[in-house]
C-alpha cells in the first residue's frame, strides 16, 4: 500500500499541472507486505505513469492494484489517444515509438526497460489499447508473502540526506524534470530547473549551486560538452559536483561522463533513494 500511494503522491502533481485526475484503485484484500524489489517496482510504475500523463490531454490516469492467484497485478490506465494495434507489438522494443496522435516526443527506451525489469522478476507486462479509447499497461509479478515482515524494507531517504542543498537540474523533458525535481524537493533541497545547456552555463556563472544533475542528451550542446565547459570555467578552489543522468543503456556513457569531468552517473527512471545516495557520494 505504501509503495502504491507513494507513486500516486509523486504523480498527482504532474496530473494537476495538466488538468488531469490521478486515481488509485486498490482491490482488497491486498497483502500489507510482499517480498520483492520495491525500488524497481516503483521505477516501473513511475515510468508507466509518466508515459500515461505525458500522452493524455483530457480525463484521467488510474493506478490499479490487486492480489490474485499468488501474483501482484498492477496496471496503469489512461484516457489518452490510444495506440494502433499494428504498432503495439513493436512498442516494447528499444527506441521504438508509435508516431500516432500525441506520440511525437521521446523514445521507447522506458518501456523496453520496464519489460526487462519485469522479466527479471519472473513476471509479465502487456498492453491493451484502442485508438481514441485510451491504453492500459498490465504488470503481473509473482511475489511471495513473507512470514515475518521486516520492520523497514526500504532504506529511508532521510538516512542518506546530508542537508538542504541548492541544486541545478538540467533536463529538457518537462515531465521527467518535474518528477526528479519533486523527488529532490521532497528531501528538502532547493532545485532550479533549466531545459538546455546554455541556460545551465548561465546559471552556473550567476548562481551558487552545491551540485548539478545533468542530462546527457540535451538539444544543441549535449551534457558531455556542458560538463567540460563548466570544468574549464571553474575557479581552482571550487569544484561543483556533477551527476550525469541518462536514459541510454549498455554503452560507454559512464566512462565518457567521467572523462568529461562528471562525478556521478545515474540511469533513468530514477528513485528518490538513488538521487539521495548519489548526492551523498558526490557532496560528501
Amino acid at each position: 500500500h505504501a509503495l502504491i500511494y507513494d507513486v500516486a503522491r509523486l504523480e498527482r502533481g504532474l496530473a494537476q499541472a495538466k488538468g488531469l485526475h490521478f486515481y488509485v484503485d486498490i482491490i482488497e484484500p491486498l497483502p500489507a507486505w510482499l517480498l520483492g524489489d520495491s525500488v524497481r517496482i516503483k521505477q516501473i510504475l513511475l515510468n508507466l505513469a509518466n508515459n500515461a500523463l505525458k500522452f493524455t490531454e483530457y480525463g484521467s490516469v488510474t493506478l490499479h492494484a490487486e492480489w490474485a492467484e499468488e501474483n501482484l497485478h498492477l496496471s496503469i490506465s489512461d484516457t489518452g489517444p490510444g495506440i494502433p494495434e499494428a504498432s503495439q507489438a513493436r512498442l516494447f522494443q528499444r527506441f521504438e515509438q508509435e508516431q500516432g496522435p500525441q506520440r511525437n516526443s521521446g523514445s521507447g527506451l522506458g518501456l523496453a526497460i520496464c519489460r526487462e525489469l519485469v522479466g527479471l522478476m519472473g513476471g509479465s507486462i502487456d498492453l491493451q489499447s484502442r485508438v481514441a479509447h485510451g491504453s492500459t499497461f498490465h504488470v503481473r509479478l509473482p511475489l511471495a508473502i513473507p512470514e515475518q515482515p521486516a520492520l523497514s524494507p526500504i532504506w529511508p531517504v532521510e538516512s542518506v540526506a546530508l542537508r538542504s542543498l541548492r541544486l541545478l537540474l538540467v533536463e529538457d523533458d518537462a515531465t521527467v524534470a518535474a518528477v526528479i525535481r519533486g523527488l529532490l524537493e521532497r528531501q528538502g533541497h532547493l532545485v532550479r530547473h533549466v531545459g538546455n545547456g546554455l541556460n545551465a552555463l548561465a546559471e552556473v556563472e550567476q548562481g551558487t549551486y552545491e551540485a548539478i544533475f545533468l542530462d546527457l542528451d540535451l538539444p544543441g550542446v549535449d551534457g558531455f560538452q556542458i560538463a567540460q565547459l563548466v570544468r574549464q570555467c571553474e575557479d581552482s578552489d571550487r569544484r561543483i559536483p556533477i551527476v550525469a543522468v541518462t536514459a541510454r543503456s549498455g554503452g560507454d556513457e559512464e566512462l565518457r561522463a567521467r572523462e568529461a569531468g562528471m562525478d556521478g552517473f545515474l540511469r533513468k527512471p530514477l528513485t528518490g533513494e538513488q538521487l539521495a545516495e548519489a548526492l551523498q557520494r558526490v557532496v560528501a
